[in-house]
């Protein structure tokens, strides 16, 4: 994923700053190793729902509110799921899951919070839990294309 992901920025040159860092489990901490706003940081969650799986990023401060995401996204009742399917699904860990859901096989669609998007860059494990970057908001929303909706409160 990694190498997807910076094959990706490099060829359409997008500039990103690279950071290597010690495994941290939560966004706060992974935001102190790199020396950036918690605020600032993407948090991508994957969610399933009738056999379909969708991506959802918000900011590292902020916590998914499921019925503003129904309401928002007509997506029905969904579920977290869990770092054992993480893993054989995606090959991914939690905590390392990347905000591209167009680069991951199997997400249907990718969701950004408002708020997220607003922000004028972001930061992100890009596939491994010691390897980040911190892009700009506008030409990571043209490479994703994601939908932006509010499912935060």
């Amino acid at each position: 994923m990694k190498d997807a992901i910076t094959e990706l920025l490099q060829s359409n040159k997008i500039s990103y700053q690279s950071y290597q860092h010690p495994p941290a489990e939560t966004s706060q901490e992974v935001a102190a190793l790199r020396g950036t706003e918690p605020r600032i940081g993407a948090k991508a969650l994957i969610l399933k729902s009738k056999g379909k799986f969708y991506l959802c990023v918000l900011r590292g401060i902020d916590r998914l509110d499921s019925k503003l995401l129904r309401k928002n996204s007509g997506i029905s009742k969904s579920r977290l799921i869990s770092e054992e399917d993480l893993k054989l699904q995606f090959q991914l860990e939690r905590g390392a899951v990347p905000p591209f859901g167009n680069l991951i096989e199997g997400i249907s669609e990718t969701f950004f919070e408002e708020a997220l998007a607003k922000e004028e860059y972001l930061a992100f494990n890009i596939g491994t839990k010691t390897n980040s970057i911190k892009i700009d908001t506008k030409k990571l929303i043209e490479l994703v294309k994601p939908r932006v909706i509010k499912f935060c409160t």
